[in-house]
């Protein structure tokens, strides 16, 4: 209960766990049948979301996941010292906690960071150097497992479903942007929700 409440599906209430996972953990042999990353995905997804809105000031999600992605796949924000990796891929910096002295300076330098980035800073496969494939668990390399990482699905996390389109970056690793269905035009946002949103 702890590891969903604080890791996986973490919210802005603390130590607080939501009643709704009752259910999942009360049979313990059912769980390895859920998706539990995908579910997490969604929720890290809805809480960027979330975040975004000028009156949101914390964000809540997966936290642990989305500084593992930065670090990965942005070598300028990775913090020294934590060059020794192992399985599972983001407890590379398990252990790094920045505390809250000079934050307003970290803060500035990190913007300025973002502002200064160039195609170059990010790293596209950061899973494919070979030092890093030595530590992943075979089973996740099998044909099998490595479709699922270029599958255009929803992630579901209770009432949020959100849509995870790797399609569409293909094009910038070689590969073809296959169209499979027939594209319905966005209306835009409606008055009604423009006028909520200012």
């Amino acid at each position: 209960m702890i590891l969903l409440g604080t890791q996986l599906f973490a919210d802005k209430s603390g130590n607080r766990i939501h009643i709704r996972w009752l259910p999942y953990v009360a049979r313990l042999e059912e769980m390895g049948g859920y998706s539990w990353g995908s579910a997490a995905l969604a929720w890290l997804y809805r809480c960027m979301c979330r975040v975004a809105n000028r009156h949101v000031v914390k964000l809540a999600g997966p936290l642990q996941l989305l500084q593992s992605w930065i670090f990965w796949r942005f070598p300028t924000f990775r913090p020294t010292g934590y060059d020794a990796f192992s399985w599972p891929l983001a407890s590379r910096w398990s252990g790094y906690n920045p505390g809250i002295s000079n934050k307003g300076p970290r803060v500035q330098m990190a913007r300025l960071q973002i502002d200064l980035l160039q195609p170059r800073d990010f790293v596209w496969m950061p899973y494919s150097a070979l030092d890093v494939i030595q530590v992943v668990h075979p089973k996740v390399l099998e044909p099998r497992h490595t479709m699922l990482w270029r599958c255009v699905t929803s992630l579901i996390y209770f009432a949020v479903v959100e849509w995870h389109q790797v399609d569409r970056v293909l094009p910038q690793f070689g590969g073809e942007h296959i169209l499979q269905f027939d594209i319905v035009a966005d209306p835009g946002p409606s008055h009604d929700f423009l006028t909520w949103w200012h």
